[in-house]
């Protein structure tokens, strides 16, 4: 069973009303590496929103999800307006990682790794421990942000969302503030990290080469101009 389907759901921008991303068919494996590619300003970013469950879309067909062996139609909760259905969603089963990593300056960086298992209630030491080990960030657990580097900041970012053994992990470009050689270094180790928690992963990414390097499947955001701008995203391998 696929974990994710959707087909014809499109969103317009609030602020700027001529964009219009579609996702005209999507589908997502349990497992599988999928990146979102494209020129800036196409909408990758927004597609990971919208499979986050973040921005609402403005029209949709099919939006499904299949959590713990469970059909869930995000349609009708998008349709019923149930923002606390979608909240509890999103903490049990979605992870996200920012280009800058966002941790929280207050928090060492266990304790910030900690934050998303505690708040999804899936707290495992031995589990966060492995993690820290596998993204070589274990000697760095009592430090603070502005202690470490861009990429052990990445790294962290990387442990953080994982920690609640996430069905999905976003990650918007994780790689883009790291240079070539460290970039792949900290692919490698995110990789090795999602299979730990056996995580589907969908990556934006403006390196072709890194997603083709570590095999990810793409799929290409395409712009096409009829007065304004549209984006659309066709996912051959999907059948519905």
């Amino acid at each position: 069973m696929s974990l994710a389907k959707l087909k014809n759901v499109s969103l317009r921008r609030e602020r700027d009303s001529r964009f219009v991303l579609e996702i005209r068919s999507l589908s997502l494996d349990n497992g599988e590496y999928v990146a979102i590619t494209g020129p800036s300003g196409c909408g990758k970013s927004t597609t990971l929103d919208i499979l986050g469950m973040i921005l609402r879309p403005s029209i949709l067909q099919t939006y499904e999800y299949c959590f713990a062996n469970k059909s869930i139609n995000v349609g009708d909760l998008w349709g019923n307006y149930d923002d606390d259905s979608l909240a509890v969603l999103r903490k049990k089963y979605i992870g996200y990682v920012l280009q800058t990593g966002e941790l929280l300056p207050f928090l060492n960086l266990s304790e910030n790794i900690e934050l998303c298992a505690e708040l999804a209630d899936r707290k495992n030491s031995e589990r966060l421990s492995e993690l820290m080990d596998i993204l070589q960030i274990a000697h760095l657990a009592k430090s603070m942000p502005n202690e470490i580097s861009v990429g052990e900041r990445q790294r962290v970012a990387i442990a953080r969302a994982l920690a609640s053994s996430p069905k999905l992990l976003l990650a918007d470009e994780p790689t883009a503030a790291l240079d070539p050689v460290l970039a792949r270094t900290v692919m490698n180790l995110f990789l090795s990290a999602a299979q730990l928690t056996e995580t589907t992963i969908v990556m934006v990414s403006h390196d072709v080469n890194l997603v083709r390097e570590f095999n990810f499947r793409e799929i290409k955001v395409n712009l096409e101009s009829e007065g304004g701008m549209v984006a659309s995203i066709l996912d051959d391998g999907l059948i519905i």
